[in-house]
């Protein structure tokens, strides 16, 4: 597979991931109004993400960051270790929303 066709599913995934958050945020927000759902953040000190959110979308938007950070790469081995850790990132915003929807009923 060459970069251009990671880079679009990767694209495919991120926006997956996006629609999901926002739902996702939206109902963390009705959990708080309603004095539930009261936590500093949703990934754990040792995730692979460097955002601190009690929502989704700002480790959403890391990800649109590290697939800017992808696409702008110089050569093979800068696209590589950008992936690896943004493959990393995806699949556990896709496990954690799962997960969070799961819990909900």
């Amino acid at each position: 597979m060459n970069q251009q066709n990671v880079i679009e599913q990767l694209q495919v995934n991120i926006k997956a991931i996006y629609h999901k958050a926002v739902d996702a945020d939206r109902i963390i927000n009705e959990q708080q109004a309603d004095g539930l759902g009261q936590f500093d953040k949703i990934f754990v000190d040792n995730s692979p993400f460097t955002s601190e959110s009690d929502h989704f979308l700002p480790y959403v938007e890391e990800l649109a960051n590290d697939l800017l950070a992808l696409q702008d790469s110089d050569n093979e081995a800068q696209f590589i270790a950008i992936l690896e850790p943004l493959v990393v990132k995806i699949e556990l915003a896709h496990k954690t929303l799962a997960s969070f929807k799961q819990h909900l009923g």
